[in-house]
């Protein structure tokens, strides 16, 4: 009985040292991006934003971030998210969209007036 616990006991040590070197690689990570807009930009391509944070350089200073391929197309209908702010110098609101993100299919172009946004996205 004793030779029984003392072999169960060396199986599930080396199945423990078996499965402690097993870890995610970390080159799986995704690196997020983040760019400052200061004026309306087209977004060629899609993305899915994490975080909106930024400052108005004027009075009135607004955004918008459209799920389109140019700027020139951004419609009400394609709006994804728009902020702004009434007073000069002022932080935008901050917009956060989680782990999963605000996901744009079509690309994200963004429209700015007397403002600077910085957005985080992949």
């Amino acid at each position: 009985m004793k030779k029984i616990f003392i072999l169960a006991l060396m199986v599930l040590v080396g199945i423990s040292l078996l499965f402690s070197n097993l870890r995610a690689d970390e080159a799986r990570t995704i690196t997020h991006k983040f760019k400052t807009f200061t004026t309306n930009t087209d977004g060629g391509q899609s993305a899915t934003i994490f975080r909106i944070t930024g400052v108005t350089t004027a009075a009135n200073g607004v955004f918008g971030i459209y799920n389109v391929t140019t700027a020139a197309a951004a419609t009400v209908t394609t709006c994804a998210i728009e902020g702004g702010e009434g007073t000069a110098g002022d932080a935008l609101p901050h917009y956060d969209f989680g782990s999963e993100g605000l996901s744009l299919d079509t690309g994200m172009s963004v429209v700015v007036s007397n403002c600077y946004v910085t957005v985080e996205y992949i």
